[in-house]
């Protein structure tokens, strides 16, 4: 009998893979799932997205924690990859603000059986030094933040905007929020890279 493994992709817009304003959609997912099944082809792969653009951590109002809720319910996954904060962000909610209700959301994973995947929030293409400064802090405390079953991916390291030469911005960038098609394969095949070393 092959072995399974279940994922859930959990976040907002960019989980959701939004591009186009919203016309189209190109979830991370897809390439994770991809080179998911070639490095393990033995074992039944089942990945589940759950994307809501425009939701926020903070819940209320944002409806982060119960969707969570909802869907380890219904399912029991082996993973949760959860990117959450940039929409608080947007609103100018301070990290001490934010922090809590991700915390909140990893332990109700992890309480489900599932190991928890963070990941640090990306750039963004706003100019605007307060935001830059929260971001930096909220992702200091992501990748501080200790726990059994608890990894982080930093994203924001890996896929930068403001440093990132013209042509890669192009290639990746939608919108100075969202990515294109290319932006989200790129961060499909990271977490894959990341995911895979855990998981062997």
């Amino acid at each position: 009998m092959s072995k399974s493994l279940s994922i859930l992709c959990f976040g907002n817009s960019l989980t959701a893979g939004y591009y186009n304003y919203g016309l189209a959609y190109h979830p991370y997912a897809w390439k994770l799932e991809e080179r998911l099944k070639a490095a393990f082809p033995t074992h039944t792969i089942r990945i589940d997205v759950d994307g809501l653009p425009g939701d926020m951590v903070n819940s209320p109002p944002g409806r982060f924690l119960p969707r969570l809720e909802q869907k380890c319910e219904a399912t029991s996954y082996d993973w949760v990859i959860m990117l959450g904060g940039t929409n608080d962000l947007g609103y100018m909610y301070p990290a001490e603000k934010i922090l809590p209700g991700l915390i909140q959301a990893w332990t109700m994973a992890i309480k489900s059986g599932a190991n928890v995947l963070a990941l640090t929030v990306p750039e963004c293409g706003a100019v605007h030094q307060r935001l830059n400064n929260t971001r930096a802090e909220l992702n200091s405390q992501i990748l501080s933040y200790d726990a059994d079953s608890f990894y982080v991916f930093d994203l924001h390291k890996e896929v930068p905007y403001h440093s990132a030469a013209q042509d890669f911005k192009e290639k990746i960038w939608d919108d100075g929020v969202h990515m294109k098609p290319d932006g989200y394969d790129l961060v499909g095949n990271l977490i894959a890279d990341h995911l895979i070393q855990l998981l062997s």
